[in-house]
Formats: C-alpha cells, structure tokens, sequence
C-alpha cells in the first residue's frame, strides 16, 4: 500500500489507483527506472527543446559516442525519444512534451 488511511492524500491516491490500470503503474515505474540512471538523465536533459546530433551530445557531456548511443537505444526502445536520419548522422530529440514536462517537473520540485 502506497498510503495508509492516516495519510492526508489518502481518498486522492485511492481515488488514483481505481482509476489506473496495474499495467500503467508498471510502465510509469519502468519510465522511472530508465530515467534513474544519471547518463540517461544527462541525455535527456541535453535535448530538452531541441534536436541534437549523437556526436554532439556525446561532445557536450563528455561521454564516448558508443555509451551515447548505447543509452539512446534503451531511451527510443521505450519511447522517451526519436530521431531522424540526415545522411550518415542521427538527429535525436524528445518522443513528445510529456517527456519534457516530467524532466521540468522534477527540476522544479528540488529547486
């Protein structure tokens, strides 16, 4: 249990729970694990509004091009971000707003 009885949001998380499938809570904790690793985090933060070429995310945090890649696998195969092919490079950027929005969430929430 997420919240006992005595817990002050606890008629707003019972409500939450019923309304959400099992399956839901089980993708969004799988969000949260891919995000919890600090490389990925870096990445993501890095295309925060904008499209970014893999050589260049890799430049900018001073991580080899391989991990970066390595990482953005894992971020697309869950659909946290696409890319667009342009000759020989790949030009990453965020799958939607909602991605962006948990990112600006949370930096606002340990401001």
């Amino acid at each position: 249990m997420i919240c006992g009885k005595n817990c002050p949001n606890y008629h707003k998380i019972n409500n939450i729970r019923q309304e959400v499938e099992l399956n839901r809570i089980e993708e969004l904790s799988n969000i949260f694990k891919i995000l919890s690793d600090a490389t990925r985090l870096k990445i993501v933060c890095s295309l925060l509004n904008k499209e970014i070429r893999v050589s260049d995310i890799s430049n900018n945090l001073n991580i080899n091009r391989t991990t970066v890649s390595h990482h953005l696998k894992t971020l697309r195969d869950n659909k946290l971000v696409k890319f667009k092919q342009i000759g020989l490079e790949k030009y990453y950027s965020l799958k939607d707003h909602h991605i962006e929005q948990i990112i600006l969430q949370g930096i606002d929430h340990i401001k």
